[in-house]
């Protein structure tokens, strides 16, 4: 109300409380409306400080409005002294809840400006300055209350803020009223006694347009502003402006629209009604909207049929002493509109919650990637969704339906036992079950199921979810089959056979009797394996593991640790010739022809045996001296067995500590090389050096070569040593043309595991770039077991390396698998008669016919030959007659070192020989 009675006035309103002006946009614009526009139509189009200059101007008409709604209540003090509604404090508490204590300075001078303007009083006076900002505190007051302490909708969306609303908002009127009437008395424009009823009218007014006009502005109206500040030009209609309508809902709003202006004619403008005012009429149309549109359309409803009941009582003139009727009929129909439209939004965003919810249900139900299922305790499904039915292997929901539950368990037990536990315990949480799908195959799932009640009360309903493990069931089979179970044989691995061989002592100690350990290693596979393939080799493997089995007891176990190398336990042994017989009959198992892919293969076995309790009290002990048994049988010739013996461990021993050294041995450069001449027969000079490697071991010594060279080539350390062999003989033979000494070729051996790996010819392509070597210096000595190994990579190599400049030579040639097939295909250059056949070439004829025979096909192949070996005048004359090229031994040199081999070079003189 202003601060007027009769000729007074009142301007003002209320407060705003200090929140961010980002705080406000996201805590109530959001609310106002959700579908929020994107970031390109934002504030990143306008100038800095856009959105300050919009608050300014929304400030400014704020004011402009306030005077206009001051000045139109100003013009209805003619009757009755008061106007029916004071909208300017509907327009400023409008304003306090959606923007702020920013816009407190807004109201303030409003409010002082319209005490001035539209009522002329003094500044100074308890009507303008004081009494204008003092009946606008409390309205500030309860907008702070309501935005900052009850975060209340800003569109009143639920009873609660309604409720909340009114009594804060109305109890703010009365501080206004109070405030108001006092300023009225200080200035003595009322008496003492119009003082209750100036107060009363006062509150009313201020009342009235809380009801109806400010939560119009709320929901309608603000929305846009708020739009407007934040997009600049760009104003988006709010939810409750654009809601669509179809042609019913048409219909029903001018019903309803037609029935208020009905409604209104028929009180104010038809001349029977007009003595008795049926206000009653008008609360048809605002329950009639209310309960159908909830509290937007309440709000419309009520603020149109206010605004409509005063223009009609103006302009009909409505007799005098009907206007507290007229403010109380539009209180009741503005708090009735508001009360029943927050009901009806709140059960209708409840209805509508359910709806979305059974939707989200439904879509999650379908959609689900797990099983979800509701089934009776007699084994009915009522209802599954499409990820059940394909885990049982049906196309849809409907086939699994028609199927009795009983039917999809693997067996008529399992779904007993689960329905038992189901009963007892309510629910069952992460159970594993196993199911049969429609194909018959297995299935396996876990089960989250709980027992609920059914439409009776009973429970008797069974609901829940099951996730498809049956790829985890089998990963985890393959997973234990590969833990415990050799992948190409299907034997038992090293840690199952630790857990057998365990049990099997227990077992032994427990009951007095003994257990023999049969390690075996198959004779000749490595051959077989490189010659004819790695498929043909696991082909062997495999028949290899199938005969052996076939001749074990039950009890027996017959393990694969690796390779070729197989491990039996037997259990139950009487004594230990019964363990001999035992071994005996299984080499007698691997001495028959083996027919793989075509190849009639024949090989045979190395065995050692170690017995419990004599030769070990646990596992790890009889297995080492196993191990040790059967080095010490394929030492003494092979296809034999050998029973453990203490001599045996102490070989074991020495091989471990030989490799532990040999492993360090580089770093440590206890590594070296010596050169033994090759004679050119003819000539009688040096043709040739050979690399020759040592090792001088701390503390065992001098360590020959046989003893280190076959332990480097298992543990793989013959790829490191040969390049090193490699590298130091080029340097040095580069370092001695260098000295100006002859320059003659460095041989050196190559091992079949070196020449195997990836990139050899790489690595002597850059040993001799970087030392500098040509190549044509260089010879490789290659063994006949290597050259028969996968003889189509072996002749590219080959090729490669003849291709370079290097030559090629077959070292210890006799002694392997010589076919002349090889020597016409393979691009060697020299042979080296092995010193087998050298040593008693002039006493024995076999020897000297082998001898003859390897000269003349070289020969007749134009290959050059060697002999080595060579140690006396006899075996020297023998070769020089039949022609042989080169020879040596130590007739001619023994092994040199580096300083010796210049020596030699520097004063070499051609000896006489007979």
């Amino acid at each position: 109300m202003t601060l007027n009675t009769g000729p007074s006035y009142k301007p003002g309103e209320d407060d705003h409380y200090d929140k961010p002006a980002s705080l406000y946009r996201t805590e109530y614009v959001s609310k106002v409306d959700q579908s929020l526009p994107s970031a390109t139509s934002s504030l990143g189009h306008d100038w800095p400080g856009a959105l300050a200059y919009r608050q300014l101007l929304l400030g400014v008409l704020f004011g402009a409005a306030f005077l206009i709604l001051d000045g139109s209540s100003t013009a209805s003090l003619g009757w009755e002294g008061a106007p029916p509604s004071y909208l300017p404090v509907g327009l400023t508490l409008a304003l306090l809840l959606g923007g702020g204590i920013r816009y407190v300075p807004a109201v303030f001078i409003s409010s002082v400006v319209a005490a001035l303007v539209n009522y002329h009083r003094p500044i100074f006076s308890w009507c303008g300055l004081p009494g204008s900002i003092a009946i606008y505190l409390g309205y500030l007051g309860a907008a702070a209350i309501l935005r900052r302490r009850w975060r209340i909708d800003p569109k009143l969306g639920t009873l609660r803020d309604v409720g909340r609303y009114i009594v804060i908002s109305l109890g703010a009127a009365i501080l206004s009223a109070l405030f108001g009437v006092l300023s009225l008395l200080g200035d003595g424009l009322i008496s003492r006694s119009d003082a209750l009823r100036t107060a009363a009218d006062w509150w009313a007014t201020d009342a009235l347009a809380i009801i109806t006009f400010t939560p119009f502005l709320l929901v309608y109206v603000a929305p846009l502003v708020g739009r407007w500040l934040r997009l600049g030009s760009e104003s988006h209609l709010s939810p409750a402006w654009r809601a669509r309508a179809s042609s019913t809902k048409i219909l029903e709003l001018t019903a309803q629209s037609g029935f208020v202006v009905f409604a209104i004619w028929f009180v104010f403008g038809y001349a029977p009604a007009i003595p008795y005012q049926p206000l009653y009429l008008l609360f048809v149309p605002v329950i009639w909207i209310a309960v159908r549109r909830g509290l937007p359309g309440a709000i419309l409803a009520t603020f149109a049929i206010s605004s409509g009941m005063t223009f009609a009582a103006w302009i009909t003139q409505a007799q005098s002493g009907s206007f507290p009727k007229l403010q109380l009929a539009m209180s009741a129909l503005g708090l009735t509109g508001l009360c029943l439209g927050a009901v009806v939004t709140e059960r209708k965003r409840a209805e509508q919650g359910i709806r979305e919810s059974e939707k989200r249900y439904r879509l999650l139900f379908e959609r689900n990637l797990a099983g979800v299922f509701r089934t009776t305790l007699a084994g009915r499904f009522v209802e599954c969704n499409q990820a059940t039915a394909c885990m049982f292997g049906y196309d849809s929901p409907e086939e699994v339906m028609a199927v009795p539950v009983a039917n999809l368990y693997h067996t008529a037990s399992d779904r007993e036992a689960f329905l038992t536990k189901l009963k007892s315990e309510k629910s069952v949480t992460n159970q594993e079950m196993k199911f049969r799908r429609k194909n018959g195959e297995s299935a396996w799932a876990v089960l989250n199921v709980s027992l609920v009640d059914d439409d009776s009360g009973i429970a008797g309903i069974v609901e829940g979810m099951l996730v498809d493990i049956t790829e985890r069931k089998v990963a985890e089979e393959r997973v234990q089959s590969l833990a415990y179970y050799d992948a190409l044989t299907g034997l038992p691995n090293r840690i199952l056979l630790h857990d057998r061989l365990s049990k099997a002592l227990a077992t032994a100690r427990r009951q007095k009797h003994k257990v023999a350990l049969l390690f075996f290693d198959l004779d000749r596979f490595k051959i077989i394996n490189d010659s004819l393939g790695h498929s043909v080799g696991d082909l062997l493997l495999q028949d290899v593991a199938e005969r052996l089995k076939s001749c074990a007891r039950e009890e027996d176990t017959v393990a694969r640790l690796g390779g070729d190398e197989f491990l039996i336990v037997l259990t139950h042994v009487n004594d230990i010739p019964s363990a001999a017989v035992s071994a005996e009959r299984f080499m007698d198992a691997l001495t028959s022809t083996f027919v793989i892919q075509g190849h009639s293969l024949s090989i045979g076995c190395s065995l050692g045996i170690s017995i419990f309790p004599e030769h070990g009290a646990d596992s790890e002990t009889l297995i080492k001296h196993a191990d040790a048994a059967m080095y010490s049988a394929k030492d003494g010739g092979r296809n034999n067995f050998q029973f453990f013996t203490a001599d045996m461990n102490a070989q074991a021993v020495e091989r471990l500590t030989l490799e532990n050294g040999l492993r360090s041995a580089l770093d440590k450069k206890e590594l070296f090389l010596v050169y033994q001449p090759q004679m050119d027969i003819a000539t009688g000079k040096i043709s040739e050096l050979e690399a020759l490697l040592r090792w001088q071991h701390p503390e065992l010594g001098l360590v020959p070569p046989d003893k280190f060279i076959r332990i480097a080539e298992n543990s793989g350390l013959i790829v490191p040593i040969g390049e090193w062999v490699l590298r130091t003989a080029c340097s040095q033979a580069r370092k001695w043309q260098d000295e100006g000494l002859r320059a003659v070729s460095i041989a050196i051996n190559v091992s079949a595991v070196q020449f195997r790996q990836q990139g050899f010819c790489e690595l002597i392509r850059r040993v001799l770039r970087e030392t500098g070597l040509a190549p044509h210096y260089l010879e490789l000595e290659l063994t006949e077991t290597l050259l028969l190994g996968n003889a189509d990579v072996t002749l590219s190599v080959l090729q490669e390396l003849k291709a370079m400049g290097l030559t090629l030579a077959i070292d210890d040639f006799g002694t392997g698998y010589s076919s002349f097939s090889y020597l016409k295909r393979f691009p060697v250059s020299k042979l080296k008669i092995d010193r087998s056949f050298v040593r008693d070439v002039a006493v024995n004829p076999d020897d000297a016919a082998i001898t003859t025979a390897i000269i003349s096909m070289a020969k007749s192949l134009n290959l050059k030959v060697i002999a080595e070996g060579v140690e006396d005048e006899a075996q020297m004359s023998f070769l020089r007659a039949h022609q042989c090229d080169e020879i040596q031994g130590y007739y001619f040199s023994v092994p040199l070192a580096v300083d010796k081999v210049a020596e030699k070079l520097r004063g070499e003189a051609v000896p006489a020989f007979g």
